[in-house]
């Protein structure tokens, strides 16, 4: 909660709640709401406040987890595609991962299509162009057939 927001309740003799990641005595992260109102005099001065905690640390592990659970599989989805599609384009045009990503990016933001639409498309049509494939595929068995060695014992 921002010390503004906090400031102006206490000084409307609002009722507040927020919500904190503490540190308990035991060293552990809790994730915690706070649910105040404030203590005035006879005077209606606020004075204090009254409240208590609520320890939603469970709660909140088991939010993180469904959303990690139901999010992260599609993002890494994504992401291997997207990789595959940067990897076919460094290969074809010699051009590094950060360009091959900036040529992705250009013909989404171009068409008005996810990126991830355009690099499963581009993965997909993969098979229909490629052509000497009997070079190609010398030229790679090459390297990695040598990748272990160090560049003065390669050729």
């Amino acid at each position: 909660m921002d010390c503004d927001r906090l400031d102006a309740e206490i000084r409307d003799a609002a009722a507040y709640s927020s919500h904190h990641r503490i540190v308990d005595t035991h060293g552990q992260v809790r994730d915690v709401l706070v649910v105040s109102e404030p203590w005035h005099d006879e005077r209606g001065a606020v004075i204090g406040t009254s409240g208590y905690y609520i320890d939603v640390t469970e709660t909140a592990e088991v939010f993180r987890r469904e959303a990690l659970d139901t999010t992260l599989p599609g993002v890494l989805e994504a992401r291997t595609v997207i990789e595959q599609a940067k990897g076919a384009l460094m290969l074809v045009y010699a051009i590094s991962a950060e360009q091959a990503f900036r040529v992705l990016r250009w013909r989404s933001q171009e068409t008005n299509v996810k990126l991830r639409t355009i690099a499963e498309r581009v993965v997909a049509e993969l098979p229909k162009v490629a052509g000497d494939e009997v070079k190609l595929r010398s030229r790679l068995d090459h390297v990695l057939l040598t990748a272990h060695m160090p560049d003065s014992l390669k050729d």
